[in-house]
């Protein structure tokens, strides 16, 4: 069986090869997936084998040069400390999102004097945050862990967030970490060594690549794409706009429907309001920015669309039983 293999830029296939990308540099943050990391490193030792030369050369560092532990329990044993060696054609961090990572300004400057070079750079799961808090990632398309939207979206409102597995927009990379580092690093092993090498590196996994970037990360409720195209449509509206609040009619007018068409498929498929449902998207949204940022409670409470701040704790706690400040605290502890 033959896989195809689909780049996430396909204008790039008629464009000139741009940088190769043989010189590589994981960069492993405390808490990272072993998945991540160990799914990278088979992938390009596969096209090394296959390609019958040294396709890529690839070094492991942590920011001090120590051992790293690995979000499930491995050690991880690097041959270099971040800024040892700039001979770097492409520079990818690890990660994950809300771990102390203990990163510093000589990191953030390390990763600008990198992309200064033209080097391309990349992050792999919640290390979007590590490339973000940098400001590397402004003005650039992002894949983003869809756990993470809302909280990245907030914090980083410059950076384009694509709902997809990967993202290769000029010289960044990000992925969402996990299975998606696969379909990732098979595009990068595109780029330096040509389709059929990628290929017989996917067949080599059993692995059929899932069409690149334009494949939709987020699946939403799986109950939702059985029912009506007129509630999935007026859910989505929700989701969009969920600090500057649309009423009951204006959603209606967005999916070419009437109100009380929209209130009876709420009420058939979902037993709520669209008031009531729309409550609730908010207040989850709330929650999430609580655990996954730093921002002050009055802040989240806007960003989720409630003018009064106590309404909104009210509210609040009669939806999740403790009020935002005692949730959070309740999470940090």
């Amino acid at each position: 069986m033959q896989f195809k293999v689909y780049s996430a830029e396909p204008e790039r296939k008629k464009a000139k090869l741009q940088r190769s990308l043989q010189r590589i540099v994981l960069i492993v943050l405390p808490g990272t997936a072993s998945l991540d990391t160990s799914l990278t490193i088979q992938a390009l030792k596969s096209a090394n084998a296959v390609a019958g030369y040294a396709a890529f050369h690839w070094r492991i560092a942590t920011l001090d040069g120590g051992a790293v532990d690995l979000e499930d329990g491995f050690i991880l044993h690097p041959q270099m400390a971040v800024g040892e060696d700039e001979a770097v054609d492409l520079a990818l961090v690890f990660g994950e999102w809300g771990i102390d990572t203990g990163r510093s300004v000589e990191f953030s400057n390390w990763l600008k004097r990198l992309d200064r070079q033209g080097v391309y750079i990349g992050a792999i799961g919640g290390a979007c945050y590590e490339l973000a808090n940098a400001g590397l990632l402004s003005g650039y398309q992002c894949a983003v862990p869809w756990a993470y939207h809302d909280s990245f979206k907030e914090l980083y409102p410059t950076v384009d967030i694509r709902e997809a597995l990967f993202s290769w927009d000029r010289k960044r990379i990000t992925c969402t970490g996990r299975a998606a580092c696969l379909d990732m690093v098979l595009n990068v092993i595109e780029h330096q060594c040509g389709t059929e090498v990628a290929g017989q590196v996917a067949e080599a996994f059993n692995y059929e690549v899932r069409g690149g970037a334009s494949i939709p990360l987020r699946q939403r409720n799986l109950t939702l794409q059985k029912m009506s195209g007129k509630l999935a449509e007026a859910v989505r509206i929700m989701e969009e706009n969920i600090e500057v609040l649309l009423t009951a009619e204006e959603i209606a007018d967005e999916i070419g429907s009437s109100k009380r068409q929209i209130e009876r498929l709420f009420a058939r498929h979902l037993s709520c309001s669209p008031k009531r449902y729309y409550k609730r998207l908010r207040l989850k949204r709330a929650r999430s920015l609580l655990r996954q940022t730093a921002l002050p409670v009055s802040e989240v409470a806007v960003a989720c669309g409630f003018t009064s701040f106590s309404y909104f704790s009210r509210a609040y706690r009669g939806y999740f039983g403790a009020t935002p400040r005692e949730d959070r605290i309740a999470r940090v502890s």
